[in-house]
């Protein structure tokens, strides 16, 4: 079974786990997540980093990942890699998505009357240090989401469901965001899902295929963010504009991809 890319699908390459075994995977993964975060979240203060420049919450996904790997490795590890064409174009769809949505940002910002934050220092480290930390971070959040989550899912069911699923995962993880009214709690849930879908659509082929595309996009999206509002990322009205352009770049982005691809 192949999708439009001609890539083989992960129910055509690996046997899906029996249903009690598919489950224990899942809340071994979500339970390890869990208890990570509050481990991290613990961290944080005394180690010294401050938030801003580098959340180690950021890499309780990967907690997850290692704890849940062990147990599951037969079922994740026959992940078809995909071909280095593929994933390179796909890489460029996500970078030209990514600047899109950045643009669109820092032009909603200006025209609200804000000044762009720029290449600042952040939390006390110079801005390419601030830089490549949040690369770091971000693979230590793909390394779960769409490393091991996804791809779980993707044996039990159709890759649009598991990206949706994951998505879901993924926002309600930032527990932050809902404590600060409907507004922003929507708003958020929204652009985390479109980011999702782009996200886990361009995310194909074995497991470091996978981790690597979803950890550029999501390092250029945070980065994008910060360069335009620096913290505010939850402050009305950015978060409202940047669901809209989230939406709107996912959009266009795959319904790009998919006529090329025809």
């Amino acid at each position: 079974m192949t999708d439009r890319t001609g890539l083989r699908t992960a129910e055509a390459t690996r046997t899906a786990p029996p249903s009690r075994a598919f489950w224990a995977l899942i809340g071994v993964y979500v339970l390890s997540t869990l208890l990570g975060s509050a481990a991290m979240l613990a961290l944080q203060p005394v180690s010294g980093i401050d938030p801003a420049a580098l959340s180690l919450v950021q890499f309780a996904p990967t907690i997850g990942a290692l704890a849940t790997w062990p147990i599951g490795r037969r079922v994740l590890a026959p992940l078809s890699s995909a071909p280095s064409r593929t994933v390179r174009r796909n890489l460029g769809y996500l970078v030209a998505a990514c600047l899109l949505f950045g643009l669109l940002i820092a032009v909603a910002t200006v025209s609200t009357g804000r000044d762009l934050v720029g290449p600042a220092p952040v939390g006390g480290v110079p801005f390419l240090v601030f830089f490549v930390a949040q690369f770091i971070g971000a693979a230590g959040e793909e390394i779960g989401w769409r490393g091991l989550l996804q791809p779980l899912l993707e044996t039990r069911t159709r890759r649009l469901v598991a990206i949706a699923v994951t998505g879901a995962a993924w926002a309600l993880w930032h527990v932050q965001a809902f404590g600060a009214g409907p507004v922003v709690a929507v708003s958020f849930f929204v652009s985390t899902m479109a980011f999702a879908a782009l996200l886990g659509a361009l995310s194909v082929g074995g497991f470091r295929q996978r981790v690597l595309v979803a950890a550029v996009g999501h390092w250029l999206i945070n980065v994008g963010v910060y360069l335009s509002v620096g913290d505010e990322t939850h402050g009305r009205p950015h978060v409202v504009i940047a669901a809209l352009a989230a939406v709107s770049v996912a959009a266009a982005t795959l319904t790009v991809r998919s006529i090329r691809a025809r």
